[in-house]
């Protein structure tokens, strides 16, 4: 894979979490995807824990969206670094993220790698 194809890939998958559509962001990843958030105790492995963990996500903070991106790296053939900020309004406690109806701002470094299909198969946060 070539930087652009990367950078593509992680503006794609990007778009598709910013959207909220379930569709959307399911097309994007590998059925073996591995979602990590390092400083949130989350993990799910395999395509049908991550997208229970998306719908749940969607359900208890539906304005979360990645914004004010800081920088997009390419760290190798087939994987970059986002470093942005996450932002929601969560409609109850969320524990490790924040209290119902306050904004939560978490500034990560996001690490996304893909596969040879161009689907994401590993998602790292840390933030």
């Amino acid at each position: 894979m070539s930087d652009k194809d990367v950078t593509e890939l992680a503006e794609a998958y990007i778009a598709a979490y910013n959207s909220g559509d379930l569709d959307r962001i399911g097309a994007a990843l590998a059925d073996d995807v591995e979602i990590t958030h390092h400083n949130r105790g989350a993990h799910a492995k395999g395509k049908a824990a991550a997208m229970e963990v998306f719908t749940g996500a969607g359900q208890v903070m539906p304005d979360k969206h990645f914004e004010g991106r800081i920088n997009l790296q390419v760290t190798g053939p087939d994987s970059v670094v986002v470093r942005h900020v996450f932002v929601a309004n969560p409609k109850v406690d969320i524990p490790g993220f924040g209290p119902a109806g306050e904004e939560i701002r978490l500034d990560l470094a996001t690490f996304l790698r893909f596969n040879a299909d161009g689907l994401l198969v590993e998602y790292n946060d840390f933030g």
